[in-house]
């Protein structure tokens, strides 16, 4: 059923589009890839009418910036918002002017924001969307709306480092262009890849001040002792709190070496509790179980803000013994701390209880019964693992 309904949706959207002044068409350049070769969405919009059009433009990579959307999926779609991550950068957005008979292209890497190194069959949904109107129209004149989306299917097979170094080539070429463009699609593509055998040239991205927020992802996505100890070397040589400090923080949560929990701490505890949430967090991610002790001190603070934190972190611990901690959250704290507990179980869980059922206090009854029940076999899961998500009984 949930097929047969995006199918009508898709051709409601696409007989939409070529029907207005503005014609669309999205695509990949080839069904099939090898597992770890960079994978791009190309979007084309083209303005078929006689006259000039101004339309909002944005960076693509930015959620909600410049009208895309990427979402894949292995498989059916799932619900679970851990399923689609996303990279939050500042948004930057301008008008732009689409000549009569001209066509915008733009090209996104899906593997920038998606794990898709496993071999399998994938989905991938993409959307564009914007606003424009007609130049010659006086101001103000209604904007009109303009929508494309298409699922995509694509094959991901098994390959091997000599097909994908010769994959790479270009890349690693193009990071000496001159022209901008060029370079930072190169970069992204690099360290998206995360390909060991190109562990040099993505710490020698970190050593250039324009290539370090892709050299941290490409770090990350490395996951070698030497790309642990570099992130650990900013972290720790870092004594401001800035936005790629806490980018560093993050990902070296996300390595799985508990090597490095004592240090995440140290600087989660150096934080002023209304912007510490990112670094307890990452304690939380990294630490699991080991983290708990100093969550429930975070509980006990008279600051909200680091009750808050506590609860936060105690969802993306992946830890059965937190769901308890957080069901006494639904009742002993605010209503948006009991909104935060009940975010958090769902991440810890995948359950929820139905929106039309009782405020905090019965929601707190049916979690505990259920937890009694079925706690000792019921799944937990990570941060960043999907699953659908399921009504309490």
């Amino acid at each position: 059923m949930r097929k047969i309904g995006l199918m009508v949706v898709l051709g409601l959207a696409e007989a939409a589009a070529a029907e207005g002044q503005l014609q669309g068409k999205i695509s990949t350049a080839k069904e099939v890839y090898v597992a770890g070769e960079p994978i791009y969405v190309h979007f084309e919009v083209t303005n078929a009418g006689n006259e000039p059009v101004e339309y909002g433009a944005g960076d693509p990579y930015s959620e909600g910036c410049g009208g895309y959307a990427v979402e894949v999926s292995k498989g059916p779609a799932l619900e679970h918002p851990s399923c689609r991550p996303m990279r939050a950068n500042e948004c930057t957005a301008a008008n732009q002017i689409l000549s009569a008979g001209e066509t915008v292209r733009q090209n996104i890497l899906a593997n920038y924001a998606h794990e898709v190194k496993t071999p399998g069959d994938y989905q991938i949904r993409a959307v564009r969307e914007l606003r424009y109107r007609v130049v010659s129209e006086p101001r103000p004149a209604a904007g009109k709306d303009f929508r494309l989306e298409k699922t995509l299917q694509i094959h991901v097979q098994k390959g091997d480092r000599d097909t994908l170094q010769a994959i790479y080539q270009v890349y690693v070429r193009n990071l000496g262009s001159q022209d901008d463009e060029i370079q930072r699609d190169a970069e992204r593509a690099i360290v998206s890849g995360g390909m060991p055998w190109l562990e040099e040239t993505i710490l020698g991205m970190v050593r250039q001040y324009r290539s370090r927020e892709f050299a941290l992802l490409g770090l990350r996505n490395l996951n070698t002792p030497r790309a642990r100890n570099e992130l650990a070397r900013i972290v720790q040589n870092t004594s401001e709190q800035t936005a790629e400090n806490e980018m560093a923080v993050v990902y070296l949560s996300q390595m799985g070496d508990k090597k490095y929990l004592p240090a995440l701490l140290n600087i989660a505890k150096r934080q002023p509790a209304d912007q510490a949430r990112a670094y307890v967090q990452a304690v939380a991610e990294l630490g699991g179980d080991d983290a708990l002790p100093y969550l429930r001190e975070l509980a006990g603070n008279q600051d909200i803000h680091a009750r808050a934190n506590s609860v936060t972190g105690l969802g993306v611990t992946g830890s059965r013994q937190a769901v308890p901690l957080l069901v006494e959250e639904l009742t002993s704290g605010t209503a948006d701390l009991a909104k935060l507990a009940e975010n958090a179980l769902t991440t810890l869980t995948h359950r929820r209880v139905s929106a039309e059922e009782d405020p905090p206090p019965g929601q707190a009854r049916k979690w505990a019964a259920w937890w009694a029940a079925e706690g000792s076999t019921a799944k937990v899961y990570g941060p960043r693992e999907c699953g659908e998500v399921e009504e309490l009984p």
